[in-house]
């Protein structure tokens, strides 16, 4: 029996916004949007979901259905390649920039947001299922390993 995939995104725990408290679903299942319990667990899942850190949680996000992505690298800090660095995703609205109330800089219309290195997985993912073209941010990203070899590298 196949299980109906409704979601983008699904988590091994409930993903609790006010407060840090983990909740996992005694039998395994998963939690679609990260609020809702399922009874969906990570075998169900199609080929195209990719599993990593999201959201303080591990869990698993869509590479299908990608209509825009915007990675923004970050050259200040060289302790981790990938640690500050955001890919954000958009499976329908366009991804623009925007200013909060306190004049940072930001951006709007996006549907998640992922960091680390599970950047690098997804990009390759949404390149494969989602027939989205990722040459631009695959360079971007080969910049960004530049700089960071290069800052590793007078340290040592």
């Amino acid at each position: 029996m196949s299980k109906k995939i409704n979601s983008n995104l699904y988590m091994e725990s409930k993903i609790c916004w006010k407060e840090f408290a983990v909740e996992y679903d005694p039998q395994g299942y998963l939690f679609s949007g990260g609020r809702y319990r399922t009874k969906i667990l990570p075998e169900d899942l199609p080929k195209w979901f990719v599993y990593g850190y999201i959201y303080k949680r591990h869990g698993f996000i869509s590479a299908k259905g990608v209509r825009y992505l915007l990675y923004a690298p970050n050259y200040t800090f060289n302790n981790h390649l990938h640690k500050y660095d955001t890919l954000f995703i958009s499976y329908n609205a366009i991804i623009e920039p925007c200013r909060g109330e306190d004049n940072f800089s930001w951006y709007k219309g996006y549907d998640h947001a992922i960091g680390g290195p599970l950047i690098v997985e997804f990009v390759e993912a949404a390149g494969k299922y989602s027939n989205y073209d990722v040459r631009d941010i695959q360079q971007e990203i080969a910049k960004k390993r530049a700089w960071y070899e290069e800052q590793t590298s007078a340290v040592f």
